[in-house]
Formats: structure tokens, C-alpha cells, sequence
């Protein structure tokens, strides 16, 4: 449900204070001190090597933001905050945050870019600025062991034998899905620049013998034969539509007769009235890459019919679609 703005929240909404005092705040690692436990402004600011007087202020504007909580003069880390902006946190996430603040200067660039039509970037941050992109990465994959593992229980793949990642990144859901499935032998398909981050991780986790690595791009070349499952997550709001339904193409002949295809994306609302939050990440890609966009799932099932699939699925709300061959 589209959120009601008041008057007060309309006027917040053209603040850039929130946002920026949030970005700061990650920028500082303010955070991280805290994951030992409750600390005053001095002892933070000791810490991090700032100013005291400031740095409470900007405590205290966290504190208001909901990002901190504060008890006399001891400042204490929020639970969401420990475990996704503390570095020692398995799933920290801190670096994604870095990207959003190099993006300052892009964003002021949208009106520009919603009056011309022409997006400010060619490419996308994977292509442009791979040393970013890598940083990038490690943050998805910590993201997708959130939610792989969980993804792989309830597909069940035990009837069938191979598996092809398409741009497949850091390789978190093959990993997953191999390790649920011993008998799943995986191939992954992605950008050469990006499969050195994803042979690092095959290797940590003991998996060179069950996930293949193959370089190319997924829409200029072909792909490294036919297989009883296709996954692909997170890629089609990179693309245009154009793009996506010739990629669709592909993955359908790259699919065996009964193989499965598992799409996961971020999907917008069917009602148009009600977009949903996607529709705001749909403009993050407007000003981040050069085609980004979001559809919604019912264009994506377009796709998937026209390609040869039928028996779509939605496995999950504006995330997960399957479809059989």
C-alpha cells in the first residue's frame, strides 16, 4: 500500500539531511566501535578520530533517525544497525552504502535526465568502474546468503542434474543450490572481469569440482551448452525490454526439454497504483546505468511464453518466477 504523505513528510521528503547524515555516518564507521557495546560521544569519536562536540551532534541526529539509541550518555548500536553496518558482521554491508555515496553527484543529474531522455552513464558500474564493481559484489553475496540457502529448500531440483548461472556474480546461489542438491553438477556464465571474485569464492568453499566457470557476455555470445535448470537473479533490470526478451530466447534453448527456469529480480506491482518500492529503485537505475529499469511480473511472464516456458510460477511476491520448458 502506497504510504499517506502529510504535510510535515512532504517538506522531509525534499531534505537531503537524513541521507546524507545516514551516508556520514557509515563513511565515519561510527559503527563499528559500537559492536563492542555501548560508548559515550568521546569514546567514539576517540575511536574514529573526530571531533567530539561535533560527532555528538551527529549521534544525537541518529539517535532522532532511529539509527542509534541512547541511554544518559552512552550511545548503543540499533539491532538491524550490528548486523549489517558493524565490519566484524558477516553480512556487513557497508560498502554498498560507500556506492550510494558516490552516486551524490549522479543524482543531482535527474531532472536533466528525466527532461532530456538520456541517461548520464554508458554501461553500468560492473563495466565502467570494475574495481567498484568488485566492492559490489561482496556486498550482494553477503545479501544472497541471507536468502539462498532458504531459495534452494523450497525449489526442489533433486530430479534434475545440471544448473547454468546466468550472471551469476560471486556465485552465491550456485553455491547454494550445489550444496543442497550433491548431485547438481553447476556451470556459471558471466562477465571474465567478474569471475575472478566468483573463482575466489568457489574456491573458499571447496566447490571447484561441482561449479564450472565460463566467461562471456550473456547477450553478445552464446551460451556454454544446454541444461536441466537456468537461473538468472538480478539481471533483466539492467536491461531493456528488447534485451530482455532476446535473452529470454536464449535461455530457452539454452534449457533441456522439462527444464526449469528460475528468475529472480526485482519486480514492480501489477497495480499500477500501487508500484511499490521498486518503482524507487527503478530511478536508481535511471541515474546509476544506462538501460536500468524495472518490470513487472507480468511482463517478465510475457517474456518467459513468447520464449517456449509455460507453467509460470510466482514463487515469490515481485522476486521469484518459475517456469517449466
Amino acid at each position: 500500500m502506497a504510504r499517506e504523505i502529510s504535510a510535515p513528510s512532504l517538506f522531509q521528503l525534499g531534505y537531503y539531511w537524513e541521507a546524507k547524515i545516514f551516508l556520514t555516518s557509515v563513511k565515519l564507521d561510527l559503527y563499528t566501535p559500537l559492536g563492542s557495546g555501548a560508548k559515550t560521544a568521546a569514546e567514539i569519536a576517540s575511536a574514529i578520530q573526530a571531533d567530539p562536540s561535533y560527532l555528538e551532534r551527529l549521534l544525537d541526529a541518529l539517535v532522532a533517525i532511529g539509527l542509534l539509541k541512547r541511554k544518559g550518555v552512552h550511545y548503543a548500536n540499533t539491532p538491524v544497525v550490528a548486523e549489517f553496518l558493524v565490519k566484524s558482521s558477516p553480512f556487513y554491508m557497508g560498502e554498498l552504502m560507500f556506492l550510494q555515496d558516490e552516486e551524490w553527484e549522479a543524482w543531482g543529474k535527474l531532472e536533466e535526465v528525466v527532461r532530456s531522455g538520456k541517461p548520464p552513464v554508458k554501461g553500468n558500474i560492473f563495466m565502467n568502474r570494475p574495481e567498484i564493481g568488485e566492492k559490489v559484489l561482496r556486498v550482494l553475496d553477503r545479501m544472497a546468503k541471507r536468502v539462498a540457502p532458504s531459495l534452494a529448500e523450497r525449489i526442489d531440483l533433486s530430479r534434475y542434474n545440471t544448473f547454468l548461472d546466468v550472471g551469476g556474480g560471486a556465485g552465491t546461489f550456485s553455491l547454494a543450490f550445489c550444496k543442497r542438491y550433491p548431485h547438481l553438477q553447476g556451470t556459471l556464465f558471466d562477465l571474465p572481469q567478474t569471475l575472478a571474485t566468483t573463482q575466489k569464492n568457489i574456491e573458499k568453499e571447496k566447490m571447484t569440482d561441482r561449479i564450472k566457470l565460463v566467461g562471456g557476455n550473456f547477450n553478445r555470445d552464446d551460451l556454454p551448452g544446454t541444461f536441466d535448470v537456468v537461473f538468472l537473479s538480478d539481471i533483466l533490470h539492467y536491461q531493456t525490454s528488447e534485451e530482455n526478451a532476446a535473452l529470454f530466447q536464449k535461455l530457452s534453448r539454452a534449457a533441456n526439454p522439462d527444464g526449469l527456469i528460475i528468475v529472480k529480480d526485482m519486480f514492480l506491482n501489477e497495480d499500477a497504483s500501487d508500484p511499490g518500492w521498486n518503482a524507487i529503485f527503478s530511478i536508481h537505475m535511471m541515474v546509476y546505468s544506462e538501460k536500468g529499469r524495472c518490470f513487472s511480473g507480468s511482463e517478465i511472464r510475457g517474456w518467459l511464453e513468447k520464449a517456449g516456458f509455460h507453467w509460470v510460477t510466482e514463487m515469490e511476491r515481485n522476486t521469484v518466477l518459475t517456469a517449466v520448458k
